[in-house]
């Protein structure tokens, strides 16, 4: 006899299974059945399964069937985690950081800077004036109050109902200046984002339409193309416990059993769910501000930019002797800082203007999609389907990844078909149609706190 054989019963811990199964994929394509996945591995059938489970969650995947009902299993050659940041996200949050800290640094500079020079400025003009004049009529301007603008930077200002810097709370415009000239620089404040936001529609979603959804739920929602949308369809799977299953007519259906089940008494309102074609992107406005505001702004700056090329040097020549640092505090910091107010709107402008095109192409992307899915992905000549320029465009670029193809009809007229979309779309509904009530059942009491 020769050595034993190896055919003993073994025990594997999860993670090495999943390590197993790993090295028997690699360098294979990343595509497999089960059972490519258990001939591989050599690991038993369930092993197998919780394994392929596993990476599923761990690696980024799709999920695809056959006409027999078979799903295959596809994953990134690169075998990319799912959890992994590419570079570009790295760097662009590197930018968000450095941008966020030069807003805040800048921002404590426009709020001790700008109307301390603006006023510095307006003194030296004054004193330059003054100087031309008899010592009477320099006298004569001793009443005149020229730090009000200060005061008014933070929304005080002269009143006669009181002192003169009381707060005038009643003839308050909406936000004090120093606001306003955050917002010229910067642009208006971005309202809250709710990170989650996105997976709650999504969530939503598939409580309204039974616990069932198809990857063209997703193309639908979120506007993304197929790949996408498996990939994520998968990831929704692994976070909220659904599974899948598919048709006979060989579409994957992902199943959210346990996301149905309610406690909600009566009939409810359903959430808000957007389709991709109801979140069109439009162009930020520049500032919040009003015309007028934004104006006043720029001849304030305005003055504080051509000052040291106007009034300082007039005011140095009657300096008897050169102030320390004059050259810097007079000359080159305000001219930077002027010019950099200036600079950061327009910037910000040219930017807004460089990601319009790819805004238009993402839209009319959306609105390609809605007549898509208003026809039921069903062949439909370019004229009814993309009448506008840009959605001829869009319908072009994206045909392959949208599962659609070029067809003639019985006159010889070319016309567009998604048949992906409409073999999803009927097979969703019937699966959703096949849906049990009773999976929104939570079940019967047996335990309460307040009993």
């Amino acid at each position: 006899m020769g050595a034993d054989t190896t055919f003993a019963t073994k025990s594997y811990s999860e993670r090495e299974a999943r390590r197993i199964l790993l090295e028997a994929l690699k360098g294979q394509g990343g595509q497999l059945t089960k059972a490519d996945a258990v001939a591989k591995s050599g690991l038993p059938v369930p092993v197998a399964e919780d394994a392929l489970s596993g990476l599923l969650k761990e690696f980024r995947s799709h999920l695809a069937a056959t006409e027999s009902g078979e799903l295959i299993y596809q994953f990134d050659p690169s075998f990319t985690r799912r959890d992994a940041v590419p570079l570009s996200e790295k760097l662009a949050k590197v930018g968000d950081t450095l941008w966020r800290g030069f807003t805040f640094l800048f921002k404590i500079s426009i709020v001790t800077t700008l109307v301390a020079y603006f006023v510095v400025f307006v003194a030296m003009l004054i004193a330059v004036l003054f100087a031309r004049r008899s010592s009477d009529d320099r006298d004569s301007g001793g009443d005149i109050d020229f730090t009000w603008p200060l005061f008014w930077m933070w929304g005080w200002g002269p009143s006669t109902d009181g002192g003169i810097y009381r707060r005038r709370r009643r003839r308050l415009p909406d936000k004090p200046l120093y606001k306003k000239v955050f917002e010229f620089v910067f642009g208006p404040p971005k309202p809250p984002v709710d990170p989650l936001a996105d997976e709650k529609e999504v969530l939503a979603h598939i409580r309204q339409k039974n616990g069932r959804i198809a990857a063209v739920d997703l193309v639908m929602l979120m506007g993304w193309d197929f790949a996408r949308a498996e990939e994520e369809a998968t990831r929704l799977l692994v976070n909220y416990g659904g599974e899948p299953e598919v048709t006979d007519d060989g579409v994957v259906v992902y199943v959210f059993k346990d996301i149905r089940k309610t406690a909600e008494v009566g009939q409810q309102p359903d959430p808000v769910v957007h389709r991709a074609w109801e979140r069109l992107e439009s162009r930020p406005p520049l500032t919040g501000n009003r015309t007028g505001t934004n104006v006043a702004i720029s001849l304030f700056n305005g003055f504080n930019l051509l000052a040291p090329l106007w009034i300082v040097p007039a005011f140095e020549a009657s300096l008897p002797t050169p102030i320390p640092g004059q050259e810097f505090l007079l000359h080159d910091y305000p001219l930077a800082f002027s010019s950099l107010l200036f600079a950061v709107p327009l910037g910000r402008w040219l930017v807004e203007l460089a990601r319009e095109p790819g805004r238009r192409r993402r839209n009319a992307r959306r609105r390609l999609l809605q007549e898509v899915l208003a026809k039921q992905g069903r062949a439909t000549s370019v004229e009814e389907l993309a009448p506008e320029r840009a959605t001829a465009e869009a319908l072009s670029k994206s045909l392959v990844a949208l599962g659609g193809d070029v067809v003639t009809d019985d006159s010889g007229q070319i016309r567009y078909a998604f048949p992906r979309i409409a073999e999803e779309l009927e097979g969703i509904e019937k699966a959703r149609a096949q849906a049990s009530v009773r999976e929104r059942d939570p079940g019967a009491t047996v335990f309460s706190s307040k009993d």
